[in-house]
């Protein structure tokens, strides 16, 4: 697989895992905290983005459909919220574990993927076409 198909959704979704680093930051937390924030949430939505983007190449998803993308971010960015909360712990206490009431963490992350998913999918339709058809036909 060529990794180039995967880039533009990588790309989006690790730039929005970076604005928790980001926030981290404006709150007056350490940097080092920031940078965990990046790699514990950055790098599951740029993953989990990338595997977006893969999908759409392939035709396994249909471009511009809502519905596919809230789809696919109701299970990956819950997903993508536990392994930041259970990796951020393993960074700062040392032993990894689970939100308190995980299922009601995962419930309230499986809503709010809604909105995660509305603004993924358009930067990802503004973004995406133009990648593909530069790397498809290189100058």
């Amino acid at each position: 697989m060529n990794w180039r198909l995967g880039f533009p959704g990588f790309a989006i979704g690790f730039l929005a895992g970076t604005a928790a680093g980001l926030m981290a930051l404006v709150v007056g937390q350490p940097w080092a905290w920031a940078v965990v924030a990046v790699a514990t949430l950055g790098v599951p939505l740029g993953l989990f983005g990338g595997m977006y983007s893969v999908l759409l190449a392939y035709g396994k998803v249909r471009r511009g459909g809502f519905a596919p993308a809230c789809l696919f971010w109701l299970f990956a960015f819950p997903l993508a919220r536990l392994l930041q909360e259970v990796l951020t712990r393993l960074a700062l206490l040392g032993e990894p574990g689970f939100p308190p009431k995980a299922w009601g963490f995962l419930a309230y992350q499986a809503i709010i993927s809604a909105g995660f998913a509305i603004g993924f999918l358009w930067l990802h339709e503004r973004i995406a076409p133009q990648w593909w058809r530069r790397v498809s036909y290189p100058v």
